[in-house]
């Protein structure tokens, strides 16, 4: 799900067209209908990896995510100031979001990315970027791949492919002495569809036939 600001906000309304056919056809309530129950693997950057967050990780429905999203977004960005930013109230004001956020689905605070909810059928992965390189996306994943140690927490990782550098300080994560500092807005990868497309192959091999790809897009790249 692409990174796109305030136009992320279509993407869920795209989104809810396609849950509303596909609970037509199987003559389901739409707030049945799960897409985490849809799709194998979600990922997202910025508010786009917020979406996945939420409709992957976190189970919810479309109407649900929609409310979340509104609720979310208006908390962080209706009191920014584009003429004096604070990027120290502004990064609390992200954190305080979350953290409501995950409140809300009775998870603890400190439950990890990587099977902090146990194993799950749709894997998600969110992307940020190191603030040292800008173009190099790290891949913060709800299940184990090889060559990835860091495990941080929900909050740490949805924290971090949302900080848009303008308006936030960077998220660090890791153990003390080797700690890495991650921002959201990786260079050439507001759609993470090609990175997610190697993912695929790691997780299910080179010969594995990729069934359907949904990548709504916002009208920026």
């Amino acid at each position: 799900i692409d990174n796109g600001g305030p136009e992320t906000y279509s993407q869920l309304l795209i989104l809810k067209e396609q849950m509303n056919r596909l609970a037509s056809d199987l003559k389901m309530a739409e707030d049945e209908v799960y897409p985490a129950d849809y799709f194998d693997l979600m990922g997202g950057v910025g508010l786009g990896g917020l979406v996945a967050f939420m409709l992957g990780l976190l189970r919810m429905n479309i109407t649900e995510a929609i409310e979340a999203y509104l609720s979310i977004t208006s908390r962080i960005f209706s009191e920014i100031s584009l003429e004096n930013i604070d990027r120290d109230t502004n990064t609390k004001r992200l954190r305080d979001a979350i953290e409501a956020l995950i409140r809300s689905r009775n998870i603890p605070l400190d439950a990890k990315m990587n099977k902090g909810l146990g194993q799950r059928k749709c894997k998600v992965v969110l992307y940020a970027a190191d603030s040292a390189r800008m173009d190099h996306p790290q891949a913060f994943r709800t299940y184990s791949s090889r060559g990835s140690s860091l495990n941080p927490t929900m909050i740490d990782v949805v924290c971090a492919t949302m900080s848009l550098p303008s308006y936030f300080q960077p998220v660090k994560i890791g153990p003390p002495r080797r700690q890495q500092s991650f921002i959201g807005g990786v260079l050439g990868a507001n759609n993470p569809t090609q990175l997610l497309l190697k993912e695929t192959y790691n997780i299910y091999g080179q010969d594995r036939r990729v069934a359907q790809i949904m990548s709504i897009g916002c009208g920026i790249t």
